[in-house]
This record gives structure tokens, sequence and C-alpha cells, in this order.
């Protein structure tokens, strides 16, 4: 008997432990982000907008967030994958998040900070 109890209360603790493993990534990555770029000397502030869905806009090479772009985004292990509309090729980085701040780094070596926007009240 007591070895069917031991037995359940693994298999109990097991389950628990498997569905708190915590928020799939992709949910924690949704929403708006931003981050400021000096060119020039001219400090502009662009944004990054994450769907739920793996859709959202992302700040156009030239026209920065006038005309934001249409993106389609994916994430496979630690690498986020950005697809404009108008690129030719994807985009992927490897990626870091820390509670509001999410650092995206290209292969060149390229990073970016961005920090989660928050909804204004």
């Amino acid at each position: 008997m007591k070895k069917i109890i031991s037995i359940a209360l693994i298999l109990v603790v097991l389950v628990t432990a498997f569905s708190a493993c915590g928020t799939p990534i992709e949910e924690k990555i949704a929403g708006k982000w931003t981050y400021q770029e000096t060119i020039l000397g001219i400090v502009t502030e662009k944004t990054f907008v994450f769907n739920a869905d793996g859709t959202g806009t992302a700040p156009g090479e030239f026209t920065g967030d006038l005309i934001p772009l249409e993106m389609k985004w994916s994430i496979t292990d630690n690498v986020l994958t950005v697809d404009k509309t108008v690129s030719k090729e994807p985009v992927s980085y490897t990626f870091v998040l820390k509670g509001d701040t999410l650092t995206l780094t290209k292969a060149d070596g390229t990073v970016l900070t961005l920090t989660r926007a928050v909804a204004a009240e």
C-alpha cells in the first residue's frame, strides 16, 4: 500500500511540475516594444508590435514608425525570426528576455535593446 501511495504522490508531483512550466515565450514577447536609434545625431524612437497570432509591425528601414511595415514573426529554440512583407529575406535574432527588456542580436553582431511599452492610462 505504501508503494502505491508513493507512486501516486510522485505522479502528482510530476504532473504539477510539468503543468506549471510557465507561460510560452511567444506570449511573453507579444506586445509593443520600443527602442531608440541615433542617426546623424538625431534620436528617434522605433517600435515593434508583436501580436499573439504571429503577425505585427516593424519600423520601416527608411521611414521608421512613419510607415510601419507589416511582418510575421516566429520563435524556434532561442531565435526570433522577423519576416517583413517587403523584405527579400527574413531577419533572425537570438534573443534574451529579462522582465520588460528584450535584447535582439543579429548574426552580424548588431544589437537592439527593446523596452516593453507601457499602455497609456
